[in-house]
């Protein structure tokens, strides 16, 4: 009787979060990734400001209607990076406000790279507190081969009234790092290749990995089908559960640079982690011969 009680008391408290999953007793965040055909029948909706992650000459061949192309290295900077930003505060700004982004704007991100510099903006406007923001599943690449429209239009916007404000708890430095290595409510995800993490291929100063940390690269989280999209909620789930990572934890993700790192960021979000990112990544670890490797 009691255990009937509590199913329909969580069915009850479900209701109220249409498509959330409830995943190993926590609810992912669903909300986080958008389909296209949801976002097709947004387009027209007011408020709504569709953010093109890829390089401009990609941009300029063809885009979804609306969308406004801001690229996805515009918000990276790696003297930033050390000090736990992504970019400064005022490059944020100005970058935002230039592609019409407003404190209540409703964002969709989307790129062609399996998410990759999707994720990257994503994780760049979360870091900055901007609480409202998607990715699109599959990119515009499953966009056209839907069907759904394209556009070679430049829009123009208006300049946005986004005023970025750090978001301490999704942000690491290597400080901060060094001083939870051994914490063991800290889980660390490198995103970089096998041969990375191991050291065989070095892409720093210095080959190996951050003491502590499990490899997933980045890949592994998206359906290594045709069309490039996020695994589902149970893939992710085992994913992560077969890596150690509990959902008691802050896991910290990094790769090179930042990007791939961004990438596991969210899908960590995705699936309901406290997920950080270490935008220095093993670009600044490795290049501190006072700070500890594995290899």
């Amino acid at each position: 009787m009691l255990r009937s009680r509590v199913c329909a008391l969580v069915l009850i408290f479900m209701a109220g979060f249409p498509g959330a999953i409830l995943l190993r007793g926590r609810t992912g965040n669903p909300q986080l990734l958008i389909e296209t055909s949801g976002l097709q029948t947004m387009l027209a909706t007011p408020g709504l400001r569709v953010l093109d992650a890829r390089p401009p000459e990609q941009y300029r061949q063809a885009h979804i209607p609306g969308a406004v192309n801001l690229p996805a290295p515009a918000t990276d900077d790696l003297q930033a990076n050390r000090e736990g930003l992504p970019v400064p505060l005022a490059v944020a700004e100005q970058i935002f406000r230039q592609a019409g982004v407003n404190a209540a704007s409703k964002i969709v991100v989307y790129d062609d790279q399996t998410g990759l510099f999707a994720a990257r903006v994503f994780y760049v406007l979360e870091a900055f507190g901007h609480h409202h923001v998607q990715v699109l599943n599959g990119g515009i690449s499953k966009w056209a081969g839907e069907g759904h429209p394209l556009s070679t239009e430049v829009p123009s916007v208006p300049a946005g009234d986004f005023k970025p404000k750090l978001d301490s708890t999704r942000i690491v430095t290597s400080s901060w790092l060094l001083a939870h290595l051994k914490d063991p409510s800290v889980a660390l995800v490198d995103a970089r290749s096998p041969a990375e993490f191991s050291g065989a291929q070095a892409m720093g100063p210095r080959g190996g990995h951050i003491p502590g940390a499990v490899n997933i690269e980045w890949k592994q989280v998206v359906d290594p089908g045709p069309v490039k999209q996020f695994l589902s909620a149970a893939q992710l789930e085992k994913l992560f559960h077969d890596a150690g990572i509990t959902p008691q934890k802050k896991v910290i993700s990094y790769c090179q640079k930042g990007t791939r790192a961004a990438e596991m960021y969210f899908a960590l979000r995705l699936s309901g982690y406290d997920a950080r990112l270490y935008d220095g990544s093993w670009e600044d670890w490795s290049s501190n011969a006072a700070l500890p490797i594995e290899k």
